[in-house]
Formats: C-alpha cells, sequence, structure tokens
C-alpha cells in the first residue's frame, strides 16, 4: 500500500471532509505518528472526520473539538502491540481495545503513562478516563495499576502496597518483671481499612533497655485505600496474648461503621477513605481504647496504645516516594509515640513498599 506523507493525507481529509465523508487512513506514515505521539503540541490539528467509532463517541462525550481533549492530531492508528487503537488531540488521547473500550489521558498523568512505555509498559492499557481523587489528588486506572497525582506530588504510578510490622524497640525496661530479668513485650495490632477490620499480634520478645527487636510481619497488602493501625504494647507475664488480640479485634470492628463513613468509591481503584487523617483518626482510635480499657486483669501487663492513621494519599506517598527512616537497625515510615508504663518505654514500627 503507498505510504502518503502528511500533507497529502490532510489535502485528502479535507475533501472527504467537504463531500461529508468520514476519511481514515491506515497508511498514515508511522515515522510521522510516532512524531506526533511525542510532541502533539507542534502538530496542526486534522479534520474532525478523522476520528471514528468508539474513539469518536467517547471524544464527543468529552465536548468534542470544544472539549476536555480539542481538535484530532492523528487519524486513528493501530498501537505496536497490534492489539488496541488511539487517536492523539491538541489536549490528550484516547486508546482503545476490545477488552478495555476507550478511555482518555492528558496531561501530568498522560506523561507519566508516556515516560514509562505507553500501553507497552508495566501498567497496560487505561481502564478508566481520569477521575478525582481523594485530598484535591487525580488518578487514571491501568490493566495492572494506577498513574495518582497531585499539585504537590505529580504523577506518581503504583499498583498494590504492603505494609509490615518492623519490629520493637525497648527505650527503657520496666520496674515490675516479677522476678525475670528481662521484659517480655509483644505487640498486638488491629486494622481498620474501608470495607474490613482485622487483629494481628508479634511474637513474644525478650529485651533488656536499649534492645531493639527488628521484625518482618505482613499486616496488609492491597490498593491504597487508607489504613489504620491500633498498636497495643503488652509486657507478658502469665496471661494469654491471643485473648488481647480478640479484644483490639473487636475495637476495630467497633469502629467500622465509622470507617465506612468515610469512604467514596473510585472507578476501578474501588472503596476509599476519603477522609484527613483527624477523621480517620476519630471514627477507630475512640473505640480502640474503649475495648481496651474493658480489659480485665488477664494475667499480662499493658504499657500503652495508639493508633495511626494513613490517608490513601499518605499510602501512596510513603510507598513509592518516602525512603526507610532507621533507628537502632529497625527499618520503618510510621512509628507509635513512646509508651510506656511502670518505667517500661518502648515503640512500635511498621513500614509500607510497593507490592
Amino acid at each position: 500500500m503507498t505510504q502518503l506523507n502528511r500533507r497529502d493525507f490532510l489535502k485528502q481529509a479535507a475533501a472527504a471532509s467537504t463531500a461529508g465523508a468520514i476519511y481514515t487512513l491506515s497508511s498514515f506514515d508511522l515515522a510521522q505518528a510516532k512524531d506526533i505521539k511525542a510532541s502533539p503540541a507542534v502538530q496542526p490539528p486534522l479534520p474532525d472526520n478523522v476520528v471514528v467509532g468508539a474513539i469518536r463517541g467517547r471524544w464527543l462525550a468529552l465536548g468534542g473539538p470544544q472539549g476536555l481533549l480539542g481538535r484530532p492530531l492523528t487519524p486513528e492508528l493501530t498501537t505496536p502491540d497490534g492489539v488496541g487503537r488511539y487517536n492523539h488531540f491538541t489536549g490528550g488521547s484516547i486508546y482503545w481495545t476490545p477488552r478495555t473500550g476507550a478511555h482518555e489521558i492528558y496531561g501530568g498523568i498522560r506523561g507519566k503513562w508516556a515516560e514509562l512505555g505507553w500501553e507497552r509498559s508495566w501498567l497496560g492499557y487505561p481502564l478508566t478516563g481520569e477521575v478525582d481523587f481523594t485530598e484535591g489528588g487525580r488518578v487514571n486506572s491501568f490493566e495492572r495499576g494506577q498513574i495518582y497525582w497531585w499539585p504537590d506530588t505529580g504523577p506518581i504510578e503504583l499498583n498494590d502496597v504492603v505494609v509490615h510490622y518492623t519490629g520493637l524497640i525497648c527505650f527503657g525496661e520496666t520496674d515490675w518483671d516479677q522476678g525475670s530479668d528481662s521484659d517480655e513485650p509483644y505487640v498486638v495490632m488491629g486494622m481498620a481499612s474501608p470495607g474490613a477490620t482485622w487483629a494481628a499480634r508479634s511474637q513474644i520478645y525478650e529485651t533488656d533497655g536499649g534492645d531493639s527487636r527488628p521484625d518482618l510481619l505482613e499486616i496488609y497488602r492491597g490498593k491504597p485505600r487508607g489504613l489504620t493501625i491500633s498498636a497495643l504494647i503488652m509486657e507478658h507475664d502469665e496471661g494469654d496474648p491471643d485473648k488481647y488480640k480478640a479484644y483490639v479485634a473487636s475495637g476495630v470492628a467497633a469502629a467500622s461503621a465509622g470507617v465506612t463513613a468515610l469512604v467514596t468509591l473510585i472507578p476501578a481503584v474501588g472503596p476509599v477513605i476519603a477522609a484527613g487523617v483527624g477523621p480517620l483518626l476519630g471514627a477507630v482510635a475512640p473505640k480502640v481504647t474503649n475495648a481496651v480499657n474493658d480489659l480485665l486483669d488477664l494475667g499480662d501487663d499493658k504499657m500503652g496504645e495508639a493508633t495511626l492513621a494513613m490517608t490513601a494519599k499518605d499510602m501512596v506517598v510513603l510507598a513509592a516516594r518516602t525512603g526507610n527512616f532507621w533507628e537502632r537497625g529497625v527499618g520503618f515510615k510510621r512509628a507509635t509515640p513512646l509508651l510506656g508504663a511502670g518505667g517500661g518505654s518502648y515503640k512500635a514500627y511498621f513500614g509500607i513498599v510497593p507490592a
């Protein structure tokens, strides 16, 4: 098939437009199309009738030539992997495949996707157009992840995240340890995220003042939707640590209604906590505190409890943009305040990384 240059294409497209026809050209010079893909702002627009099919339907739904994306810069072209189709416009692009449908992508999120390799990147094709996200953000969902954007961060690509409990540090040993040479602390954790609550606990350690106990216990894996961690530090004597775990679990379960009230639904992302840290702490911390205060003498001593809150934005930025902090060999990104009783003082530590 004869390859036409852009000038010839424009002439034939204009003639077709005058005749009222819909004109496409599969033989449009691919090298020029790649130039357009790289720098659309320097390309003159094409006649509107080069946009066809499902891509045209989406473009018109966005306002057509006077809308979000503006005028077309390319005819409909086949993606390099042979699966999809796309048009570039003065204000962005629309990509289509049979399995994903037609979705727009533009601005800083489009720039990041292009940097990663477009549809051949690890993210794949778009599953949504750009939509609002929490705390003034925006997001596009793709086949294998998301690109998030906030004014103060720019675009951040991310799929799932993993949150770990990463250890405990003893800053001072208790003076009530019933004849033992060392404390035997452990951490009970209750987690609340949109639609779910659960609990976990660490192993029982032996510590003296100044000791650190690095650890690695996975406590969450999934989309960065917002999370609270209620940490109860106990000193083991004769009690059953799993009984305390049950109390903390009941506290975060009681808080689930308050968490649900803060949730919004983001297309292709799912339920996300839409409020800030303050409302999130207010929804969870009092319920957990009440549950812990209901504890009877089950044989172990309470050192203290604290609730940490991470919004969806916190989770994205901490996982993708924040390096580990270190204290006495324990790596972390969030930590409890110093908790203590009976002369003892401890902190519990937590990390978050991309899955």
